[in-house]
């Protein structure tokens, strides 16, 4: 039997979960199908802070196994290419960081779809209002580091973003090192200006992690229908003149239709998978594979860009913190485990809570040769005072993992994180199988201005952490650098241990109609298709200056006020 909703959602992650909800809590009360290929999880690494940086790694059950192509940058590299698979999506295995980016990344989204009410600054800081409840740092006792209540945060959405309840050892220090040494603090990175030294936001309330699934479909209302291991291999496309997408059937044969339009909400890799595999696409490449054209959009699959970092590791002393200490006691690792199983406290609240970092510019930005060689539009774009060239965090896993140290040292490891990338790849079919995974290449790097950059951050991030004079005297050993700080030493590291950061977008890229590349209008309509909207990082015709999830949730919460709106979704109806 063919079941029959109001509206059809396919992927139930960071921006899947949000678009649900709104729809299913508007007035109106449509009837909505949330589809998922993987299942609610449960069980260990789910939620404690301690955990943040290596739920991905311990639970690989909650991962679809994507691997790049060997990448030319990285000397030939693969690398593993992680996307949250089960309720909930990225999620539930991301870094929890909550940063919104620059102002100016959503200005410039704006005049690039045209669209420039949408994405202007007032209306982008009233969306994020609608998503988040804002916790503080007061009880932290750390205001002075961080303080975000004069900037009219939301307070009463389903997110929950969190400071740390106490700093970890040595995090204030360092932040006043650099302070000190005279970078600017920035007590709100989620102003619109993101520049400077500040304590991150993360998406973590007084239960832990807070995913899109906890945050949206808890108590879900009886309009909202979530089917789990439903993973979509076909769209339903419907009879007569046009083209019109009006349903899905899943791998196992379950088949829904949509009597307003279909919501693919997969992400940056799998919906151009999705729309490639239905005939939406460059009609090139889909008839090598014996695929039926529905529909020629060349620009899906392209514009694949993601930020790209390296991690960077020293032992210190351990009257630095005291983190390698408690890892590597499973006394303390036992007691830890049974006060977060009690009642959310203990060392799993404080480790790893207090990630830290800097949204910084390259002083001579405007001297690089490759920076002077980009279209004048993207000089003017980075020039502006809110836009960063590169992004460090500290705070961050021992690395290499597993890395022996001296008995008492502890470690401190930094991540350097290029902004703004003018690299770009793409994501395209192995076969006309679904069950197939894609070919997805990034070409990291392979513009100079992001080589360029890249080097210059990691050297800017060494010299002002390891290198600083407050800092330095607690550094025993190097262990993961640069040989040196030359360019040689430097292009070489970043050969050998650049990485992905898991930030993947652009592949269904949002634009005006008459641009090319763009698949999608500023209303999320998959261009020359009816009944077939986009919703997730796939639609950003920008790489935003943050990590990721908050452009997310943004993009589901821009989508939910159009539909509402184009729909009459806030107007309560007699159903029956």
């Amino acid at each position: 039997m063919r079941e029959s909703y109001d509206f059809i959602i396919v992927g139930a992650g960071t921006s899947g979960c949000l678009l649900a909800h709104r729809l299913a809590h508007s007035p109106a009360k449509p009837s909505v199908l949330l589809l998922e290929t993987g299942i609610y999880p449960s069980g260990p690494y789910l939620t404690a802070p301690f955990h943040r940086f290596d739920t991905a790694a311990l639970r690989p059950d909650l991962d679809y196994g994507y691997v790049t192509e060997p990448e030319p940058a990285f000397g030939g590299r693969q690398t593993v290419y992680g996307r949250g698979k089960g309720v909930g999506g990225c999620s539930l295995v991301n870094f929890c960081v909550y940063l919104y980016g620059s102002r100016a990344d959503y200005e410039r989204w704006g005049e690039l779809v045209g669209d420039e009410e949408a994405w202007g600054w007032d209306s982008v800081k009233a969306s994020f209002r609608e998503i988040e409840t804002y916790g503080s740092a007061k009880e932290g006792g750390y205001e002075h580091l961080a303080d975000a209540s004069k900037n009219g945060h939301g307070m009463q959405g389903r997110v929950m973003v969190g400071f740390p309840r106490v700093l970890e050892q040595g995090v204030q220090e360092q932040i006043e090192a650099l302070v000190s040494a005279g970078e600017k603090l920035n007590l709100d990175p989620n102003s619109g200006d993101p520049m400077g030294i500040a304590v991150f936001p993360a998406s973590v309330g007084r239960e832990g992690r807070c995913t899109s699934a906890s945050a949206h479909l808890v108590g879900r209302p009886g309009n909202l229908e979530v089917w789990t291991e439903a993973k979509v291999e076909r769209l339903v496309w419907g009879e007569g003149v046009g083209k019109r997408v009006v349903g899905i059937v899943t791998e196992d044969g379950r088949e829904a239709t949509a009597k307003n339009e279909v919501l693919l909400c997969a992400g940056a890799i799998d919906t151009p998978k999705l729309l490639l595999l239905n005939g939406i696409g460059p009609a090139s490449e889909l008839s090598a594979l014996g695929i039926e054209v529905k529909h020629d959009l060349p620009g899906v699959g392209k514009h694949l860009q993601d930020h790209v970092l390296t991690f960077m590791s020293v032992e210190v002393l351990g009257t630095t913190n005291a983190r390698h200490a408690f890892e590597t006691s499973p006394t303390l690792i036992t007691e830890a485990e049974e006060a977060w199983a009690r009642d959310q406290s203990g060392a799993f609240l404080l480790h790893y809570s207090s990630l830290w970092g800097g949204f910084l510019k390259l002083p001579d930005l405007e001297s690089f040769p490759e920076y002077a060689a980009l279209p004048q539009d993207m000089q003017d774009f980075l020039a502006k005072p809110t836009v960063p060239s590169y992004e460090f965090a500290s705070n961050m896993p021992l690395w290499p993992p597993g890395t022996e140290l001296e008995q008492g040292n502890t470690y401190m490891t930094l991540v350097t994180f290029l902004m703004n990338p003018m690299s770009s790849g793409s994501v395209t079919l192995r076969s006309a199988n679904a069950s197939c995974n894609p070919i997805i290449t990034l070409n990291y790097l392979t513009h100079p201005y992001d080589a360029r950059i890249l080097r210059e951050g990691i050297r800017s991030t060494w010299t002002k952490l390891v290198d600083n004079p407050v800092i330095a005297p607690s550094v025993v050993r190097t262990l993961l650098g640069p040989k040196s700080m030359t360019d040689v030493d430097i292009d070489a590291f970043v050969r050998e241990n650049a990485n992905t950061v898991r930030h993947a977008n652009g592949t269904v890229k949002m634009g005006k109609r008459d641009d090319a590349g763009a698949c999608v209008d500023s209303g999320f309509r998959v261009l020359g298709v009816q009944g077939l909207r986009v919703v997730d990082m796939s639609v950003a015709p920008i790489t935003t200056n943050n990590h990721t999830q908050a452009t997310a949730y943004l993009i589901a919460q821009k989508a939910a006020e159009k539909l509402v709106g184009e729909y009459g979704l806030d107007e309560i109806r007699d159903r029956g």
